[in-house]
């Protein structure tokens, strides 16, 4: 049977990954499905993109907007990227590191927005920035 966590409870999950990562976090798009290892595995498909999130956390403007925590959602501050850098494709995971290189979480890549996925519409492309914000659901909203 599955379980439903309070608001409080889901926020401080949320807090507690925003720690885990610390500051200088960033997060790597790649194809394919994630491993069945999860991020203790290596990583699976090709690289497409990184994102890297702000000096104290992933929380910081970061020169975009400023992130928050509030009802259940993480939603991520400003990050930025090398668009030359850019491999096309179409993403099917993201997988978030700490600034030391240890992989902390997969998360799976979805056009629609639905609770525990990375929404992305679209694919990556060379020279192209990857807009928009991010924002995750642990999947009990």
């Amino acid at each position: 049977m599955a379980s439903k966590d309070s608001v409080a409870l889901r926020n401080a999950e949320h807090q507690a990954f925003v720690t885990a990562l610390g500051a200088n976090a960033y997060a790597r798009l790649y194809t394919g499905t994630k491993p069945a290892g999860g991020p203790d595995a290596a990583a699976t498909g090709t690289q497409l993109a990184q994102l890297n999130f702000g000096s104290t956390n992933v929380l910081d403007a970061n020169g975009g907007t400023a992130g928050s925590i509030s009802a259940g959602r993480l939603t991520l501050g400003g990050y930025t990227q090398t668009p030359a850098s850019h491999v096309p494709g179409t993403p099917g995971y993201l997988r978030w590191f700490t600034s030391a290189g240890v992989a902390v979480r997969d998360t799976d890549v979805s056009s629609a927005a639905t609770p525990g996925n990375f929404q992305f519409n679209g694919a990556v492309a060379t020279n192209v920035p990857i807009t928009g914000s991010i924002w995750y659901d642990d999947g009990d909203v």
